[in-house]
């Protein structure tokens, strides 16, 4: 099997939200586009404009994960006309920090603290008890978004915000996949929220600086950074964050077991990791 590669960039059309660990009232947002998040939408889309009558969500969905693969989507500055994702790295001695895919020095890390200062707000929320048509007790929050607009550097004017990712097409199945212009992607979008569109679609060399190989039943890229969940594995010696990955029908993961986090680093040599269906990344054997 082969593969055709892309790189896609969307652009932010409204504020963002997509979940992560709540910390008290406040319902937190991931900096990223999980791979399943964007399966989602896409599923979503494709099933409604094939069958608009009687869409085929799980038959549509089954299609792309056989015959797609896609990178997780990292949140992207426009630097002279290019946009350039910035991705998370786990630092032994100063933990999560965030650089441009351009940038080589450690000394342009950006800690992941002030990265986040500088991509998000917050918005406040509740639930309506029917009963009294008033806020339920106990349920008001806030719930982080990311802006469609940020001021990259402090002091310069706002700019937009885009989410740069990749995707795989086998044997160039599916191209109606590239002629997507708008999705709704994360939390809360029959609110106006996760408003997406793209503005670049162009044939992919690799993936943000590494070596992939488009051969084979799942694509590969060699990488001694991780930006997708791992599954744990032998012979690989990984720094960085474990997560519990709580979704739906993961399917692969046992009941309990953690996955690496994206940003966590290798020690050793470079590996090859596969690039699953369910867009995690695992160690090819």
């Amino acid at each position: 099997m082969s593969w055709q590669f892309y790189q896609w960039v969307w652009q932010l059309g409204s504020p963002f939200h997509i979940g992560l660990t709540p910390a008290g009232a406040l319902n937190r947002t991931r900096l990223y586009i999980p791979a399943r998040a964007l399966w989602g939408a896409l599923t979503a889309e494709l099933a409604r404009r094939r069958n608009p009558g009687s869409p085929d969500y799980r038959g549509t969905g089954d299609d792309l994960r056989k015959n797609c693969r896609f990178s997780y989507l990292f949140p992207a500055q426009q630097v002279n006309g290019c946009w350039l994702a910035w991705l998370p790295r786990y630092e032994e001695g100063h933990g999560l920090v965030w650089r441009r895919e351009d940038q080589t020095d450690a000394s342009d890390d950006v800690p992941d603290r002030v990265f986040r200062s500088r991509l998000l707000t917050t918005r406040p929320g509740t639930a309506i008890d029917p009963s009294f048509d008033s806020a339920a007790e106990g349920s008001l929050r806030e719930y982080e978004v990311i802006n469609h607009w940020c001021r990259w550097v402090e002091g310069e004017d706002p700019q937009p915000v885009a989410f740069v990712g990749y995707v795989l097409l086998a044997n160039g199945a599916h191209s109606d996949v590239l002629d997507v212009e708008e999705l709704f992607i994360g939390g809360d979008t029959r609110y106006g929220l996760g408003r997406v569109q793209k503005v670049e679609c162009a044939s992919g060399a690799d993936l943000f600086g590494k070596p992939v190989d488009l051969t084979g039943n799942d694509p590969a890229v060699q990488s001694d950074r991780v930006w997708a969940h791992v599954l744990p594995g032998p012979g690989v010696d990984l720094f960085g964050t474990l997560e519990l990955l709580a979704m739906w029908d993961y399917g692969v993961l046992k009941a309990g077991q953690l996955g690496w986090a994206p940003g966590s680093g290798v020690r050793n040599n470079p590996p090859w990791w596969r690039i699953r269906e369910n867009g995690l990344w695992e160690i090819r054997e």
